[in-house]
C-alpha cells in the first residue's frame, strides 16, 4: 500500500473527528493538544526519568541561533560537527560516539525527525521562532518510544496559541556575515487556535564553503478547547544551501583552519513536513488520542571531490499512533500503537566513469506497547512499560534486488518513586532497550572486483540492559538534579575500517552520572554547574577494554548570571569538553581528540516592555579546538562568533 493511500485512509478515520470538534467547540476557552514527556498524562515528577526543562524563557535569553547551540548551552550535550556549523551536527548523550545521533531519538511535537537511513537531521529545518520548550531527556527511553531511543530522547514542542494575540520579531547579525531574521504570531480566531512562525538564517560560515542559508516556515492550528474533541494541525517547510567544506590533515590546519579542502562540493535539504493530532475525551477516565505524520523530504549532493559524485534523494515517510489513556486520581494507563513506513529513492553516479551508486530502501516498522503509573500511597509510585516491535527492509541497490531483512526485538523498563512532598524525589529504574540497523548499515559490497552490493552476512539488532538511580531537589534557592546509570549492551553496531563494514561488537558497557545544579545567591546573582561523566568501554572480543571513539567522558558546563537591575541580564559561561579517541580508533592506538573549554558571553538589556536589545560572543578567547575527527581527517571547530540582535515582543 502506497504512503498515499495510507493517508487517505486515516484522514478519513479522523476528518469526522475534526469536524466534531470544531461544531462542540468551547469559543471562551482553548486548551490545546499536547504530549507529555513519556506519553503518560502525568507530571514529569511521576516519571522514572530524568526531564530536563528548556523553557520560552531561556530560549530568548540564551543568544542562540539554532537548537544545536541551545543544547549545547543549557543541556551540556555533546555537539560535533564536520562542517564548522550546526547545520548537520551529530547531537548525543549516554556515552555514544560515531553515530551517536542516531541513538539519540529526536520528536517534533511527538513525531519522530530520525531518518531510517544514516542522513543527519537538518537542525536549521526547525526554526527556533516555533519552538515553545524542549525537553531532553535522559536514560534508554525503547519501552516508550522505540527505535533510536537508546541514549535519551530530545523532545521539542511548538508554540500553542493563546487567547489574545501575541507576536514576536527578531533579528539578529554577527561574525562571518551571519544574520538571523525569524517571526512568530499567535491569536485565537473564533473556535481556533492560529500560531504562525518563519525564519531566514544565513553565514558565510567560519571554513571556506562552510556556508549556509535556510529558509523556513510553517502554520499551527489548534481548536476544540472545552470540548470532548481537540485537535491540531502543523505544517511546515524548510529550504536549506549549504557547502561542504570536507576534512583537513594536520599540516593543513597548520597553515589555516579555515580553508577547505572541497571548495566546489554542495548539498541542498528541502522538507515539507504535515503533521496533525485529534484527541477525544470519552468520559472522565478515558481519552482517545490519534496522531498522524507525513514527510516528504528532497536532498540533493554535488561533490566532485567524491570522484564526481552526484545524488537526488526523495525521502518519503508516514506515521500513524492511536493511543488510549485511563486516567485517575491514583493511576495512569494507556495502550497504543505506533506504525510507521518510510521510502527512499536515491538516484546516484560517479560522473567520470558513469558508474551508478542507485538505490531504493522501504521501512515498515509496527508497535503495540503500554505503560502505567500507579500510587501505592502518597509518596510511593511505581511505573512500568513495556513495547513489542517489528521491522521490515526492503533494499534495492543499482537495480538490484537483495534479500528482505525482518526484525523483531522488545524493550521495558521497571520504576520505583519515593516522593517528598514539593521539596523533590528519588528514583530507580531498570530498563532493556534496542536499535535497529539503519538501512545504509544493512547494505555492504562483495571482497572483488566489482564489489556487489550485497546483504550484510550478520548484523543484528543492538539491545542491552540499563539500571539507574535519580534524585531532584530543590531547597529554597537551590536546585538539583542528577542520576548515576550502567548500562550493558550487545551487538553494539560500529564501523570497523579494517574490514571496511559495520560490525557487531559482542559486548560494551558504560557507567556514568550526571547532574545539574543551581544557587540563586542573592536577588541579582545566580550560578550553576552541569557535569556528565561517562566511560564507555568495549568488555569482550578483539578490541576488549578499549575505549569508545568518539566519547568525551566529561562534559562540564559552568555559568554566571547578573541581573543588576531589572532591566539587565548578563550571563557568563564555559563549556568543557574532554578529550576522546578519534572516529574509527577501536584499537586506541592514535592519538587523542584534545580536550578543550569554549568561554561565552550574554547580554540582554530591555528597552521597554516589548523591546530587548540582546548580544552574544561564543568562543570568546578564539579557542583552537578539532569538533571531531575520524583517523587523520580532521574537523576544526568554530572560531570567536559575536553577534547582536533587537527582539520585539507584543
Amino acid at each position: 500500500m502506497s504512503l498515499f493511500r495510507s493517508s487517505i485512509i486515516i484522514l478519513k478515520i479522523l476528518i469526522p473527528m475534526f469536524i466534531g470538534s470544531l461544531l462542540h467547540g468551547n469559543t471562551d476557552s482553548l486548551e490545546p493538544m499536547e504530549v507529555s514527556a513519556l506519553r503518560l498524562e502525568t507530571s514529569p515528577k511521576n516519571l522514572n526519568a530524568r526531564v530536563q526543562l528548556i523553557d520560552q524563557a531561556k530560549i530568548a535569553q540564551s543568544g542562540a541561533t539554532d537548537i544545536v547551540g541551545l543544547l549545547r548551552k543549557e543541556a551540556n550535550l555533546q555537539v560535533r560537527s564536520t562542517s564548522g556549523n550546526s547545520g548537520r551536527s551529530t547531537v548525543s548523550m549516554g556515552g555514544f560516539g560515531d553515530n551517536g545521533g542516531h541513538r539519540t531519538l529526536v520528536l517534533l511535537d511527538g513525531h519522530r525527525l530520525n531518518a531510517f537511513d544514516l542522513s543527519p537531521i537538518n537542525w536549521h529545518s526547525i526554526p527556533l521562532a516555533m519552538i515553545n520548550s524542549i525537553e531532553v531527556i535522559r536514560g534508554a527511553q525503547s519501552g516508550t518510544y522505540g527505535n533510536h531511543a537508546v541514549g535519551g530522547v530530545i523532545k521539542i514542542n511548538t508554540k500553542l496559541p493563546k487567547l489574545e494575540p501575541n507576536a514576536s520579531l527578531e533579528a539578529i547579525a554577527g561574525s562571518f556575515d551571519s544574520f538571523n531574521a525569524r517571526g512568530a504570531y499567535s491569536q485565537k480566531l473564533g473556535e481556533i487556535g492560529l500560531t504562525i512562525f518563519g525564519e531566514r538564517a544565513e553565514s558565510d560560515g567560519y571554513r571556506v564553503n562552510g556556508d549556509h542559508q535556510t529558509d523556513a516556515g510553517g502554520l499551527r492550528l489548534d481548536w476544540g478547547g472545552g470540548s470532548d474533541f481537540r485537535g491540531y494541525l502543523s505544517w511546515s517547510l524548510s529550504n536549506s544551501e549549504f557547502g561542504l567544506p570536507g576534512s583537513l590533515d594536520a599540516n593543513t590546519i597548520a597553515v589555516d583552519r579555515r580553508q577547505t579542502s572541497n571548495p566546489d562540493d554542495r548539498g541542498e535539504a528541502r522538507s515539507s513536513q504535515l503533521r496533525a493530532g485529534l484527541m477525544h475525551q470519552i468520559n472522565d477516565k478515558w481519552r482517545l488520542e490519534n496522531r498522524i505524520g507525513y514527510e516528504d523530504r528532497k536532498n540533493a549532493a554535488d561533490m566532485p571531490s567524491q570522484s564526481g559524485y552526484l545524488d537526488n534523494t526523495d525521502y518519503e515517510t508516514f506515521s500513524y499512533s492511536p493511543i488510549l489513556h485511563h486516567n485517575t486520581e491514583d493511576s495512569d494507563y494507556l495502550i497504543g500503537f505506533d506504525y510507521f513506513k518510510g521510502e527512499l529513492d536515491l538516484n546516484g553516479i560517479y560522473t567520470p566513469s558513469n558508474f551508478d551508486a542507485s538505490r531504493d530502501y522501504e521501512r515498515i516498522s509496527s508497535a503495540l506497547f503500554t505503560s502505567v503509573r500507579h500510587s501505592i500511597s502518597e509518596k510511593w509510585d511505581w511505573i512500568g512499560n513495556l513495547r513489542f516491535q517489528k521491522s521490515e527492509n526492503n533494499l534495492s541497490y543499482i537495480g538490484l534486488k537483495l534479500r528482505d531483512v525482518k526484525d523483531e526485538d522488545w524493550a521495558s523498563g521497571i520504576g520505583l518513586i519515593r516522593k517528598f512532598g514539593e521539596v523533590g524525589r528519588i528514583y530507580t529504574t531498570a530498563r532493556r532497550f534496542f536499535r535497529y540497523p539503519s538501512s545504509d548499515e544493512l547494505v555492504t559490497f562483495g571482497s572483488s572486483s566489482p564489489y556487489p552490493p550485497i546483504n550484510h552476512p550478520s548484523l543484528v539488532p543492538e539491545n542491552g540492559y540499563e539500571v539507574e538511580l535519580g534524585l531532584d531537589w530543590e531547597m529554597e534557592k537551590v536546585l538539583l538534579s542528577g542520576r548515576v546509570f550502567r548500562q550493558w549492551m550487545e551487538q553494539e553496531i560500529i564501523f570497523d575500517d579494517v574490514s571496511f563494514q559495520n560490525v557487531n561488537i559482542d559486548d560494551t558497557g558504560r557507567l556514568g552520572f550526571d547532574f545539574s545544579f543551581s544557587w540563586e545567591l542573592a536577588d541579582f546573582v545566580s550560578t550553576g554547574i552541569s557535569y556528565d561523566f561517562v566511560r564507555a568501554k568495549i568488555d569482550k572480543g578483539t578490541y576488549k577494554d578499549s575505549n569508545i571513539p568518539l566519547v568525551a567522558e566529561s562534559l562540564v558546563r559552568l555559568f554566571v548570571e547578573l541581573k543588576p537591575i531589572d532591566s539587565l541580564l548578563f550571563n557568563i559561561g564555559g563549556s568543557y569538553v574532554g578529550e576522546s579517541f578519534v572516529g574509527n580508533d577501536l584499537s586506541n592506538s592514535s592519538s587523542k581528540l584534545e580536550d578543550y573549554w569554549l568561554f561565552d558571553l550574554m547580554l540582554n538589556y530591555d528597552l521597554s516592555e516589548s523591546a530587548t536589545l540582546f548580544g552574544c560572543i561564543d568562543n570568546l578567547l578564539d579557542e583552537e579546538y578539532l569538533s571531531t575527527a575520524y583517523n587523520t581527517a580532521l574537523y576544526p571547530g568554530e572560531g570567536r562568533n559575536v553577534r547582536a540582535g533587537l527582539r520585539f515582543s507584543f
